[in-house]
């Protein structure tokens, strides 16, 4: 029951929110700062041309270390008695 109460009393805590109306002025000045803020056509360019660059030299250096695990391996099989024996 107490519970209930509390919950009940939580809920209706909003009931005499009013609405707030914002001044005129300051949200003309608001819309007036969005708008000034703009992104240049060139930043937006070398942000595209940098994640192109980071994502092809991450798959190179993926590539690249596929190609040495497998060397690792041929060179552990070599390495390995031709018994198959890992102990001796």
């Amino acid at each position: 029951m107490e519970r209930e109460d509390f919950i009940n009393k939580v809920l209706s805590s909003t009931n005499g929110i009013t609405k707030v109306i914002p001044n005129d002025a300051i949200f003309l000045k608001i819309e007036k700062r969005i708008d000034e803020t703009t992104i240049s056509l060139r930043t937006i360019w070398l942000v595209a041309a940098s994640i192109v660059i980071l994502i092809s030299f991450n798959i190179m250096l993926l590539n690249g270390k596929s190609n040495s695990n497998e060397s690792e391996i041929a060179s552990l099989e070599h390495s390995i008695n031709k018994s198959n024996q890992l102990y001796k």
